[in-house]
């Protein structure tokens, strides 16, 4: 009877390895993102993506993405009428020719403000990004109805 050997080998497996990594600085500006990473070459990875996953739904969004030495920029001008509903955190996948790794930014800056609002391009969307206190990013949007209550009397007043 032949024996059959069930090893797999490692080095021919894709690898999966999941990370969180401390950023220095974030800015929240407009439609955009940028999060800069303390220390981390991006130059050794070949593909670089960044997804938004919904906290309560696992909802995975994909965003369009630069890498700048130790800098990620997201635009996020196609996503935020996806986030208003919802908490997302920020996944970024990162590739070579036989792994995978996830990671996770997170900001430990005690001195920093947890939460900012920033505006978008759009007059009633604001972006809102709040840190968590182990330091892990939660990014959503607000939406700004006109104000209702003028149009109201505007119209009563006719």
């Amino acid at each position: 009877m032949k024996k059959t050997n069930h090893n797999f080998n490692k080095l021919n497996s894709n690898y999966l390895n999941s990370i969180e990594k401390d950023i220095n600085f974030y800015l929240l500006q407009n439609d955009s993102l940028i999060l800069y990473f303390k220390d981390i070459n991006f130059k050794k990875y070949s593909i670089i993506n960044v997804y938004l996953k919904n906290i309560k739904t696992r909802e995975v969004l994909k965003c369009i993405s630069k890498v700048e030495d130790n800098r990620i920029l997201i635009d996020l001008s196609n996503l935020k009428y996806l986030c208003t509903d919802y908490e997302y955190s920020i996944i970024v996948v990162l590739e070579t020719l036989n792994s995978y790794n996830i990671m996770y930014p997170k900001f430990n800056n005690k001195d920093k403000e947890k939460s900012i609002i920033s505006h978008s391009n759009t007059d009633n969307i604001q972006w809102y990004l709040r840190i968590l206190e182990n330091g892990k990013l939660r990014l959503s949007t607000i939406y700004l109805f006109s104000n209702i209550s003028n149009n109201f009397k505007n119209e009563i007043s006719l």
